[in-house]
């Protein structure tokens, strides 16, 4: 299997987990990833300390050659 890049991260991004906007609580993955063609990911989370769901959303750059 070849795995290619999807995307470039810029360099000064900053990659980080998400706190649950209720109780604070560090998430590490989301329940659900869905790919928009407009160029975004969208995350579903679900916090497993107080239950609370939130999604999320990621710009997606396009890859540079």
């Amino acid at each position: 299997m070849n795995i290619q890049t999807a995307f470039r991260v810029p360099a000064n991004a900053q990659l980080s987990r998400p706190k649950c906007p209720r109780c604070g609580s560090t998430l590490l993955v989301a329940e659900q990833s869905a790919f928009n063609p407009n160029g975004r990911i969208r995350h579903t989370w679900s916090c497993d300390d107080c239950g609370n769901e939130f999604v999320t959303s990621v710009r997606v750059f396009p890859r540079q050659a």
